[in-house]
């Protein structure tokens, strides 16, 4: 059985989530954005062997920041992005970390990823889903009833679109494709508290069928 732990981490509370399966014997990382001796604390008791995956939602900083330090700690463990966002692990402009006055420490990716990619994890798959619409390369990750939505899909939002590589079409035909997925799936999102697919599919103005037009 899958267990997900979230932890905000970073100036922007981005949310690292460490997943592990302890029938399986396997565990990934997603969007681990900055330092945390919990998070770290948490993979070395489950077994530093046993990390798979450094899972990445999209390029920006606050969700690649610690990427680099994960890398050396674990180098067993494949990062993994959105094919399109791989230059971003490399190019501060992209990343958004030069105008915080950040230096992002560069890396790249082990495995770069696109639509309907599937990730083996014990028994399991973790299936790939392109969302673009924050940057062009962003992808959410599902594995059971589970989806890691990274900036796509937030609590009744979306991340925004006027970075480098945004586009709002793009944006809203990602929210839609998720909102046709099956079943009501937990959401599991980059930004604040987790919503399930249902209350988005309700409550997401993104994912409904009418436009702001309708509404006035």
């Amino acid at each position: 059985m899958l267990r997900i732990e979230c932890y905000p981490l970073g100036e922007l509370a981005a949310n690292c989530y460490f997943a592990y399966d302890e029938e399986a014997g396997v565990s990934f990382i997603v969007d681990m954005g900055a330092p945390s001796d919990k998070v770290i604390s948490r993979i070395n008791e489950f077994g530093k062997e046993r990390l798979k995956y450094i899972l990445l939602t999209h390029g920006h900083f606050d969700h690649i920041g610690n990427t680099a330090e994960l890398k050396k700690k674990y180098p067993e463990a494949k990062i993994v992005i959105g094919e399109k966002d791989s230059d971003f692990t490399e190019k501060d402009s992209l990343n958004l970390s030069m105008f915080f006055g950040l230096k992002n420490e560069s890396f790249k990716a082990d495995i770069t990823v696109n639509d309907g990619d599937k990730l083996p994890l014990g028994s399991d798959n973790i299936e790939v889903l392109s969302t673009p619409g924050h940057t062009a390369g962003g992808v959410c990750y599902k594995i059971g009833n589970c989806l890691f939505t990274g900036d796509t899909i937030m609590k009744c939002t979306t991340g925004r679109m006027d970075f480098p590589t945004g586009n709002m079409e793009e944006m809203l035909s990602s929210a839609k494709k998720i909102a046709a997925l099956d079943g009501d799936l937990i959401l599991l999102c980059g930004h604040g508290e987790k919503s399930t697919l249902e209350y988005e599919r309700m409550n997401n103005i993104a994912m409904r069928s009418r436009g702001y037009d309708d509404l006035y």
